[in-house]
């Protein structure tokens, strides 16, 4: 059985492993998005995310800033998020 973690820590294990050895599994539900974290080594931890305004216009700069993230980009989805939120 893993080891888990009532606290989030990111997506960096307490192991040190880097965060490629790390699962990542997004849930949302109307009143809360969360991110459950297992690595390599068997430690598990929930992360709970800031729920985003769905209704909320996205402006032409936002836009922007996705589409040159993107153009260039090649790997994973969640190597693309850390590196935007770094």
């Amino acid at each position: 059985m893993g080891r888990f973690q009532r606290s989030a820590e990111g997506d960096r294990c307490r192991c040190g492993r880097p965060p490629r050895a790390v699962r990542v599994v997004s849930y949302r539900t109307h009143s809360a998005s969360y991110r459950y974290h297992r690595c390599e080594c068997g430690t598990e931890w929930t992360e709970r995310m800031t729920l985003v305004d769905r209704t909320a216009p996205v402006s032409g700069d936002e836009l922007l800033d996705v589409h040159l993230a993107l153009a260039d980009f090649e790997g994973k989805l969640t190597d693309l998020i850390e590196r935007a939120s770094a």
